[in-house]
């Protein structure tokens, strides 16, 4: 996830000519790859370039292409863009917006440069390419041409600078075949589509540990204040909770990157972005190793759950307000339930989350602001979601008697739509299931579909809660004589959960 709700979470070169891959064919889920794709990095003057070159292997339509879509390319464009017709010579064209071009005749191969400098601004680095000192982020999706999901598949080779190492997506085989001709510190030759994500560097480590049915692999640049034996200890607990609540995870291999910001940064920041199987965390570090610990906690209790829900499960459509508020409101009750955060802090999370939504105006429902999530509507889609996550667990606590929560509507979720199954609206179904799953008509039908307040006094009284402040600012604290009902529920919360953890350390 992107952080603009961050205090919810406690939260160079000679030009050469270029070769096409003429590789054995590999095709993802039996997909025949729609190009071949040359990539190779090096500088210029010290700054980073990517030269690309493509060759369409697969017909769309009886005639080739002569369009050309680098629409998508966040903060940068294309240089030296240069298209060939099927007899290779080459072809006119004109750009007639912005990353679109039109071709005088039809396209079969393509070449072009990317400046690979960071963009401006931190909060790109978790989700473009770019490559900074000795350390980079090579993202298919805003590097090659926009093509239909169903060809989005390449045969791929990379070529790096001398001393430059790859780690990559490995193909279902579980091998990284060097180009053949070529010896492996040349080039590599991989399978890959527009979620793959290639981390580059002169020193990378890599461990992995096993979790949940998946090898996580993790890669990590840069010193840290702590070791990288406690980050794989890390996402193997986080991964395992995940796994115990939701289910076996649906990917093999999960590859998780850790590095810094290309630019200095103040303590405390990171930016992170789950695709695919690939996570990545870009971040600064802490003073001290307990509050770089907790740090890195953070985003891998988030974007880990982004592996379960949405990447995982085959719904479609735009249903942010639902993965990221679900997602934040888990990581909450996790954080919890592992020690990491005080009830207090759970609370407070709730609270500030409570105070920006009822402030917001004008309201639009959640449904809606998903599909504006990256037009204004963010902090909408955060914080009302995760609101509503909580609601869904309080209601599923009461109407059981705390025998099912919100973890069991996850899992309910997860089981029903893990990949490979048949694709469905992710907002019919969670709705659907919300209503008769979780005994939540009345949540889906005001704060979902609706815009109206959060209005939770019922809810927070049955589970021993209240708001200490009567203005503005919401302040949620645990009454001073909750009921034996209000108890039961709260512990269900993990009020008490600080007391488990004193008990075992006796």
């Amino acid at each position: 996830m992107s952080t603009p709700f961050r205090n919810f979470c406690l939260i160079t070169i000679l030009m050469a000519t270029f070769q096409i891959s003429t590789a054995r064919e590999y095709s993802g889920d039996g997909i025949e790859p729609f190009f071949g794709v040359s990539l190779r990095v090096d500088f210029v003057e010290g700054k980073p370039r990517a030269y690309l070159s493509g060759k369409f292997t697969k017909r769309r339509r009886p005639e080739f292409q002569n369009s050309f879509s680098l629409s998508h390319l966040i903060g940068r464009r294309p240089l030296q863009v240069e298209f060939r017709n099927p007899e290779g010579k080459p072809v006119g064209f004109r750009e007639i917006a912005e990353g679109e071009y039109l071709a005088e005749g039809e396209i079969r191969s393509w070449s072009y440069v990317m400046d690979l400098s960071p963009v401006s601004g931190r909060k790109a680095t978790a989700h473009v390419s770019w490559i900074s000192g000795e350390f980079g982020l090579l993202m298919m999706r805003d590097l090659w041409p926009r093509v239909d999901k169903t060809y989005d598949w390449a045969n791929l080779n990379i070529k790096l600078p001398e001393g430059w190492s790859l780690s990559a997506d490995k193909l279902p085989d579980g091998s990284l075949t060097p180009m053949p001709g070529l010896p492996a510190a040349d080039g590599w030759f991989t399978g890959a589509s527009s979620e793959s994500v290639f981390v580059i560097a002169k020193h990378l480590r890599e461990s992995e540990v096993s979790s949940s049915g998946s090898s996580f692999k993790l890669i990590i640049s840069g010193e840290w204040n702590f070791t990288d034996l406690e980050a794989s200890e890390m996402v193997r607990q986080i991964s395992g909770e995940y796994g115990r609540v939701l289910g076996r995870l649906a990917f093999g291999t999960v590859r998780i990157s850790l590095a810094k910001f290309p630019t200095p940064t103040s303590h405390g920041e990171w930016e992170a972005e789950t695709r695919g199987n690939n996570v990545t965390i870009i971040s600064s570090d802490m003073p001290f190793k307990t509050q770089s610990l907790q740090r890195l906690h953070e985003p891998l209790r988030h974007e880990l759950f982004h592996l379960w829900i949405p990447n995982g499960v085959n719904l479609t459509g735009n249903y942010d307000w639902f993965y990221e508020g679900f997602a934040l409101y888990q990581s909450l009750r996790l954080a919890v339930g592992l020690n990491r955060i005080r009830f207090e802090d759970f609370l407070d999370t709730l609270s500030r989350a409570h105070t920006i939504d009822s402030a917001m105006s004008p309201k639009i429902s959640l449904i809606q602001a998903s599909t504006n999530r990256f037009g204004g509507s963010t902090t909408q889609v955060y914080a009302r979601g995760m609101l509503v996550a909580f609601l869904t667990d309080l209601a599923m606590l009461e109407r059981s008697k705390g025998k099912q929560s919100v973890e069991d509507f996850l899992k309910d979720i997860y089981a029903k739509h893990r990949k490979p199954a048949a694709p469905e609206d992710a907002n019919t179904v969670v709705i659907e299931m919300l209503k008769t799953r979780a005994n939540a008509a009345r949540i889906v039908d005001k704060y979902i579909t609706g815009v109206e307040k959060i209005d939770w006094t019922n809810e927070l009284a049955a589970a021993g809660i209240e708001d200490a402040d009567a203005g503005p600012l919401t302040n949620l604290r645990v009454k001073e004589k909750p009921k034996g009902s209000q108890k039961a529920m709260l512990d269900k919360l993990g009020y008490n959960n600080w007391r488990k953890l004193s008990d075992s350390s006796k």
